[in-house]
């Protein structure tokens, strides 16, 4: 059996917003994706941008280190921010395997000493589109299975804008430079990816109806009713064939809606811990 310490990265008010309107957090989310790849998995949530916060059980215990998405920010200079770095460093202290996604990804990068931004002409909703592997991805267990390029879920406006010294990237595209990437931190290195491999269609909706009003109005949704009518069409995607009228209008294919392709990268990560 794997021992897990899953790092929730969003802060108490997200999850108690997350606890009104009856959405999962996003350990939640990590935690279920996990354990579709490996029932047998055990484990522990550490709620890392909380003063205070410790795991179950000593770092060293843990075959693994994952750290969930969040709606912080990495270059934001507050200890709900900081405090996370930190415990990425920790835990990359005692060798323990990484892995990231999202603002895992991106904290994995300031703990090594890389550089976030927030760029709108790097951000991306709902889909990250034609992600290519690198040479270097191409021969890494982390893409293991993917083809020369594919989809994955995403959203995000931050972006890694400088990878850490002796950093490999993995994977990019025209859209967002650090899709995947490899990240020397302590005695450790990061698997991480700019995308959500643990997200589903009905997670995406939950997230356009939580944020929607930031949402409307960018270069994404001009009006609330566009809005509406695609968080309509992620649910009926989810819920209709792969073949279906509205799986052609979202443009998303097996990447998106078959839940084994889509959780490629955690079953690699997963795989990689013996």
């Amino acid at each position: 059996m794997k021992k897990i310490l899953l790092m929730e990265g969003s802060n108490l008010p997200a999850r108690e917003r997350a606890a009104r309107l009856g959405q999962e957090t996003t350990a939640g989310v990590y935690e279920r994706s996990l354990l579709a790849e490996d029932p047998d998995l055990h484990i522990d949530v550490l709620f890392g941008a909380d003063e205070g916060a410790e795991p179950k059980r000593p770092l060293e215990w843990y075959d693994g280190f994952v750290i969930s998405g969040s709606a912080l920010h990495a270059y934001d200079d507050l200890p709900e921010v900081t405090r996370q770095v930190e415990w990425v460093r920790r835990v990359a202290d005692t060798g323990t395997p990484i892995f990231g996604s999202c603002w895992g990804l991106q904290i994995c990068a300031v703990a090594g000493g890389g550089m976030v931004e927030r760029s709108n002409a790097h951000a991306e909703m709902g889909v990250a589109r034609k992600i290519v592997p690198t040479d270097a991805g191409r021969a890494h267990a982390l893409l293991a299975g993917r083809p020369e390029s594919f989809d994955a879920p995403c959203i995000h406006y931050d972006h890694v804008a400088r990878l850490p010294d002796n950093s490999v990237l993995l994977a990019t595209n025209s859209r967002c430079p650090v899709q995947a990437a490899l990240i020397p931190i302590g005695r450790s290195v990061a698997w991480g990816v700019q995308y959500h491999p643990e997200f589903d269609l009905p997670h995406l909706a939950e997230i356009y109806e939580g944020y929607g009003d930031d949402m409307v109005g960018t270069a994404f949704f001009d009006t609330r009713a566009a809005l509406d009518n695609h968080i309509a069409d992620l649910r009926a995607a989810d819920a209709a064939p792969p073949d279906a009228p509205v799986a052609w209008r979202l443009g998303i294919d097996s990447d998106l809606l078959h839940g084994p392709t889509r959780r490629t990268e955690l079953r690699n990560w997963l795989q990689h811990l013996g």
